[in-house]
């Protein structure tokens, strides 16, 4: 038999057992997720290869890949192979490279400090370099600066025709460094390959992602700055570019640290005439 105070004694602890069932353990308490929001931003993704570069198959392939996909974590991509000329002496003339493409990637070399070029570099809007092959870190690098506010540019094409192609062009939500920023419009082409009969790759069949065919600087204007703009822009089409393959790239690029502010493209809509 219980004495009084034993009793007593047990009907609290009972009671302190009941409390903490109800209100539950640390362990056991619901957990709440908490997401962050993101905005995500195209991010332009510039390879600078050469087919006759024996290390860069592998990052072609590896764009390929990635433009395939279109996306890298929810983060639109926009890829673009650059072929660079100085490979061409060394015993196979790579048909797509250009010294335009090889200027551009010496202006990478300076802003990011670097002594000297090299294939294959992948830039990742224009903020990022790295070795072209380097997959985990070139999504890591995707996802981390597509998190970064950029401008929100708009292509729309007008009409397509044998010789050259018209477009609308609007700019919304830039930030003031635009102001003194290059607009700059690119054309590419996909389904591109090569076979190889010299140099490093001999004897193999390279395919490419969206190679660029070319880069056309077109004015706006900035006055009265207030982060939206419109313009258009009509670009030169070589005819033996397959209509059916081509992609338009409209994007902004900061002229001193060549940081790209923001990014769009379209495919080929309007019929061929």
């Amino acid at each position: 038999m219980l004495t009084k105070s034993a009793a007593l004694l047990a009907a609290v602890l009972l009671t302190s057992v009941a409390i903490k069932t109800l209100a539950g353990s640390p362990q056991q308490a619901p957990k709440v997720a908490v997401a962050e929001a993101y905005s995500l931003q195209p991010v332009l993704l510039e390879l600078f290869t050469s087919e006759g570069c024996s290390s860069c198959p592998p990052a072609d392939a590896f764009l390929k890949q990635l433009d395939d996909a279109g996306h890298v974590n929810n983060a639109e991509v926009i890829a673009i192979e650059e072929h660079v000329d100085y490979w061409d002496s060394l015993g196979w003339r790579d048909p797509f490279s250009s010294h335009q493409w090889t200027s551009r990637q010496e202006d990478y070399a300076r802003s990011f400090g670097h002594d000297g070029v090299y294939t294959p570099q992948l830039v990742v809007n224009g903020r990022r370099d790295l070795v072209g092959s380097s997959s985990r870190e070139a999504r890591q690098d995707i996802v981390q600066i597509s998190k970064i506010p950029n401008a929100s540019l708009r292509l729309s094409t007008i009409d397509v025709s044998a010789t050259s192609a018209e477009f609308s062009i609007s700019i919304e939500n830039a930030p003031p460094e635009a102001r003194s920023a290059r607009l700059l419009f690119a054309v590419t082409e996909r389904g591109l390959s090569s076979n190889v009969s010299r140099g490093e790759n001999e004897g193999r069949t390279l395919s490419h992602a969206p190679v660029l065919r070319s880069l056309t600087r077109i004015p706006f204007s900035s006055a009265n700055w207030s982060g939206k703009t419109e313009t258009g822009a009509t670009v030169g089409l070589d005819p033996s570019w397959k209509r059916e393959n081509l992609r338009f790239v409209v994007f902004l690029q900061a002229s001193d640290t060549l940081h790209v502010l923001g990014a769009a493209a379209s495919a080929t809509t309007a019929a061929r005439r």
